[in-house]
């Protein structure tokens, strides 16, 4: 964590995205939507350049499916999935004109994600008609 009132570090935090960004765009997406997500050993990344603002007022969702259902707590069974999300301001970081935000992955073998954005629920949302920013995508994966 970081305070707004105390910038020592901030330097090493940016470098340290900098430095995560440049190693997950050097591959290939597993899925291209209003983000690209790229799968990592164990890590989702959720990343957009050019990003601004504008682009960061969403819930941020990961469903990962375990080829196995006993995988999981028997109180998760019936979903079928496990289930993360985050407000894209809380989780993800906007910096130099980029935005990222990084999911940890259950170490079970997994056989599909599905993930994407979805508006924050806001009184406002439909005269804003921000709600078309959503996006979703389905990623097979064998690990």
């Amino acid at each position: 964590r970081v305070f707004l009132y105390d910038s020592a570090g901030m330097d090493d935090l940016v470098e340290l995205y900098r430095a995560t960004y440049q190693r997950v765009v050097s591959g290939e997406p597993a899925a291209r939507s209003r983000f690209d997500v790229y799968l990592g050993d164990r890590t989702l990344f959720h990343v957009r350049d050019p990003c601004g603002r504008e682009d960061v007022g969403y819930w941020v969702f990961v469903r990962v499916f375990p080829e196995d259902l006993e995988d999981r707590p028997v109180g998760d069974r019936r979903s079928g999935y496990q289930g993360f999300q985050a407000f894209f301001r809380h989780a993800g970081l906007l910096f130099e004109e980029k935005c990222m935000v990084i999911f940890p992955l259950p170490d079970y073998p997994i056989s599909r994600i599905r993930t994407g954005q979805r508006p924050y629920p806001r009184p406002d949302w439909e005269t804003h008609g921000e709600g078309s920013r959503g996006w979703k995508v389905k990623i097979p994966v064998s690990r």
